[in-house]
């Protein structure tokens, strides 16, 4: 594995991580929710922005690991 490839491994997994964090961060506001007519809609959209990104960070990073595997196989 190149420099570059390692950088990019360690950026996509730092960012997937991020944005783990940022899920465990607002677990404790859904894990309080009793009510449903408690979810407001920038709630929701909060919530929708956390999961989008790290849905967005971890098929990156999936995708990186894929390349860098076949990248690996190929050598």
């Amino acid at each position: 594995m190149d420099a570059g490839a390692l950088l990019a491994l360690k950026n996509a997994w730092n960012g997937a991580v991020g944005t783990a964090d940022r899920l465990r961060d607002l677990a404790p506001n859904i894990t309080a929710l009793a009510d449903p007519a408690a979810l407001s809609e920038p709630d929701l959209e909060t919530y929708h922005q956390a999961a989008l990104a790290h849905a967005n960070a971890a098929h990156a990073l999936r995708g990186l690991i894929e390349e860098l595997r076949r990248k690996a196989a190929a050598s």
